[in-house]
């Protein structure tokens, strides 16, 4: 369906939420995302507060740029916190300061990425307008003196630079019609970066409810002219949607199984949520991507070392990314360290039709070193 009316996108977001909401396992969210507030639907009801998302509560605990406010949740005393800034007229939380080392600080970090990326990509792939996010634009000048405009935001630099490492591992398939998997997409921002640069790419979103929601908003109003389908599309058309010529399915998680068959998917992604995700749904999470991943296939996985999480018994569990549940037909690609978040550990591992000589095991092994950087 391609969307240029207003009601049309919100009547997407509601139809679909509602259902989800009702279909959604019991033990599918885990503690950390237990959250959102109870009458989400009024919340998508409310037509005025989805322009400004990524500087309200709408996107707090998947946008970087309001790390501070999301993290505060989890002191002593504010396990209420977030509930109680979801509720009432939803009021933006963060602006641009005019502050010295507020512009020092951003100014290395956009330093940062372009050594890390390169130039002409970041100034290419920078954040849009929609959901008015926080920018600072800064005017940086290359080594070849030629100008360019980049338009800063917190959470878009780890986008940008997950986005040219993908992009580049995926380059190959710019000129076929990749089916591309995240799990877990935040508002949307990776996702629409990969689409601006492999085109043809069809991409499917795993998530929880509210986040579709939030995820349907931003890429509706980013691609107004793509054809998007939901949870509601996959009652009607079963699996037999993945024959249908779409640019994004956005579902929620639990249909993975359902939805995908054996060797159809070119690539899965996943960043920064596994580390946040019960054990059971992690696991479940691999049967899908081993099974369903064509070989030649590579999974990205950009996760913590090692994240302390509360499980539904509310006991702290420790996710390893060590201990993720990869079997052997796996060889790597990439594995090193963010260099922008050197807590977080960065692979893309292709899939294998064979055994490989030396063991993905101990490839995982090595990684128990560094588990010390996530705490």
């Amino acid at each position: 369906m391609n969307f240029k009316d207003n009601q049309k996108t919100f009547k997407f977001m509601l139809s679909n939420f509602e259902i989800a909401e009702k279909k959604m396992p019991a033990d599918f969210k885990s503690v950390h995302w237990d959250a959102f507030p109870n009458g989400y639907v009024d919340i998508i009801k409310n037509e005025k507060i989805w322009p400004r998302m990524l500087r309200n509560a709408l996107t707090i605990g998947f946008n970087d740029a309001l790390i501070s406010h999301s993290n505060m949740r989890f002191q002593p005393g504010n396990s209420e916190l977030w509930k109680e800034m979801k509720r009432g007229d939803f009021p933006d939380l963060i602006k641009e300061k005019n502050d010295k080392n507020v512009l020092a600080y951003i100014s290395d970090q956009v330093k940062k990425l372009i050594l890390s990326t390169d130039i002409e990509y970041v100034a290419s792939n920078c954040i849009g307008k929609i959901g008015n996010p926080v920018m600072y634009q800064l005017n940086v000048k290359a080594e070849n003196a030629k100008n360019y405009k980049i338009n800063y935001n917190t959470h878009d630099v780890d986008d940008i630079y997950h986005s040219w490492f993908i992009v580049n591992q995926l380059n190959h398939l710019a000129q076929e019609y990749p089916l591309i998997c995240e799990i877990g997409s935040g508002y949307g921002g990776l996702a629409s970066k990969i689409k601006n640069q492999i085109k043809k790419s069809r991409i499917i979103i795993f998530d929880l409810p509210e986040v579709n929601a939030v995820q349907s908003y931003y890429l509706l109003n980013t691609f107004p002219e793509h054809k998007i389908f939901g949870y509601q599309d996959f009652l009607q058309y079963g699996s037999k949607i993945l024959e249908e010529d779409f640019d994004f399915l956005v579902m929620p998680g639990w249909t993975a199984n359902d939805l995908l068959r054996s060797k159809i998917v070119d690539a899965f992604i996943n960043v920064r949520s596994m580390m946040e995700m019960n054990r059971s749904v992690i696991e479940n999470y691999f049967k899908v991507i081993q099974s369903s991943l064509r070989e030649d296939g590579v999974f990205v996985c950009i996760n913590r070392y090692l994240k302390k999480v509360i499980n539904q018994s509310n006991n702290i569990e420790i996710n390893r990314f060590a201990d993720y549940p990869f079997d052997t037909y796996w060889s790597p690609l990439y594995s090193f360290p963010s260099e922008i978040q050197p807590h977080i550990h960065l692979l893309i591992a292709k899939r294998e039709s064979k055994i490989p000589i030396y063991p993905f095991k101990e490839i995982l092994k090595t990684l128990r070193l560094n588990a010390y950087l996530g705490t």
